[in-house]
Formats: C-alpha cells, structure tokens, sequence
C-alpha cells in the first residue's frame, strides 16, 4: 500500500481469529479493538469511532489489498470534491479462488456498492448517523442512501481492486443469500425504496413458478417437457451470465455452474424472506 498516512484498527467481534491476529499486531502496528456486540454494522460503527483520521478504509475478514494505490487514489478524489462521501472500489478475485468461489464471481465480479473495500469521509458518516446496526447486510446501501439525502455524492473507483473472498461451501452460501433476504426486507422499511421490493418480488416469483411447473409436470408424467424446460433455464441462465460477466469469465468453465448456485441464492433468498 503507497498510503503511509494511517493507523491499523482490527474491529474483533469475538471472531475465531483473535489468536491469529494478535500474531501480527507487532508486525504491523495494529490496534486491536474487542468487540462484544456482533454483526458488520456494529464493527463498522465502533471502526469509525475509533479512527482519528479523516478518511476510513474498511476490509472484511474475508478480503485482501491488490492494488497499492486502493486509499491513496480515494483520497485524492475525496480531497478534490468534499461532497463525496464514500469511493467504492472494485472487487477482484485471488488467484487460489476455488472453482466454486470463481463460479459465484462470474455474477457478482462487476459490484462496487458495498463497505469492503470502500474508502469513507469519516465526518459524512458521523453527520448521518453512522452504519444501521439493526441491519446485517445492505447496511451500506441504506447508509448511502441516507449520505445522499444529506447532499452527497459517491465515487467509483475502477482503477483499483481489492481482493474478495466468496463463499466456499453450499451451505454457508446459502446461509449468505438468507441473510440477503432479511437485509432487503430491512432496506425498504428503512429507505421506502421501490426497487428493492421489484427486485426481490422477481426473484421469489421466478423460485416459486419454477418449482409450481417443475411439480406439475412431473405428477402429470410429462417428465421429458419438464427436462426440457429445465434445460431451457439453465441455457437461459448460461448464456445471460456470459453476456453480463467479467471478460476473464466470459464463456469459461466457471459459468458452467454459474445457473446452479444462481438458483440456490433464489432457494436462500426465498428462505430469508419468509422468515420472521
């Protein structure tokens, strides 16, 4: 990193990863901070507050700097235009991502709105009450739409990455895609938005009629119409994540399971939703 100008601040909620941090707290001057309270909203807030600078960076556990220049091309945009609040930068993938972690990014490689990653005017954010601690995902979102309400703006920065972790195991995928579902739910009773819900009606109503034809098809005995169609979706599916990927992606063999953890996020999305 080409920043020197910065202090370290590792936000521990109780994680599996005290020990191993505490390992490199000499090494790299860290500041640890324990934190009782769990979720990202909390982290992030009690973050903010700890931090003397002007600006705040955050990476999640789960992700890694890639390019030097992440913080110090932030600033100067922030530096120039004190009304933007927040630059986004884009995520990457490591080069040791597994096959499914590469399958999920052929979809998800070209998002930018979210607090990994992001470089954060520290005062923006006081003045707008900080991260919505009630929420465990979309927290950023909702926090941006209330930045711009205030009368900011934000900045996307595509010429740096970070580097982002995705889930490897079907089940704390899915588990992710729950958590999604309840973020959703969260934004629009917070923000009154509109798209969110058009949005998430689409992807309930794409499970529900999917599963509804899929059932009906097969206690009527018209097994071959229903593989038929099945593979009509999954040809559908195959043929929009490679037109809408990242050019690394584009018609690779991570594509191939790209439809089938699509709609297993629809399965998680689904379950979050409906949830209490």
């Amino acid at each position: 990193m080409n920043y020197s100008n910065s202090e370290t601040i590792v936000v521990d909620g109780r994680s599996n990863y005290g020990t191993f941090v505490k390992e490199y707290k000499d090494v790299y001057n860290l500041r640890i901070v324990i934190e009782e309270r769990r979720g990202r909203g909390v982290a992030y807030n009690r973050g903010v507050l700890e931090s003397k600078g002007k600006y705040v960076a955050f990476l999640d556990s789960d992700a890694a700097i890639a390019t030097p220049g992440w913080i110090s091309d932030a600033v100067k945009v922030m530096e120039a235009d004190d009304k933007v609040a927040v630059v986004f930068t884009r995520v990457n993938s490591p080069s040791d991502f597994t096959t499914m972690q590469k399958a999920i990014d052929t979809f998800l490689c070209k998002g930018f709105t979210t607090a990994n990653g992001a470089v954060y005017r520290r005062d923006a954010v006081l003045r707008v009450g900080g991260f919505n601690e009630k929420m465990n995902c979309l927290q950023e979102g909702e926090l941006l739409f209330r930045l711009k309400k205030a009368g900011y703006t934000f900045y996307v920065n595509y010429s740096d990455y970070i580097y982002h972790y995705h889930r490897n195991s079907l089940k704390s995928y899915l588990k992710q895609n729950v958590e999604a579902a309840k973020g959703a739910k969260a934004y629009r009773a917070f923000t009154g938005e509109r798209w969110i819900v058009k949005d998430s009606i689409t992807r309930l109503l794409t499970l529900l009629i999917s599963i509804a034809l899929s059932v009906i098809l097969i206690v009527t005995g018209k097994i071959l119409l229903f593989l038929a169609l099945m593979l009509l979706f999954y040809i559908m599916l195959y043929i929009k994540v490679n037109l809408e990927t990242c050019k690394q992606y584009k018609w690779s063999k991570y594509t191939l399971l790209a439809p089938f953890l699509i709609y297993m996020s629809l399965i998680g999305f689904f379950i979050g939703y409906v949830s209490p």
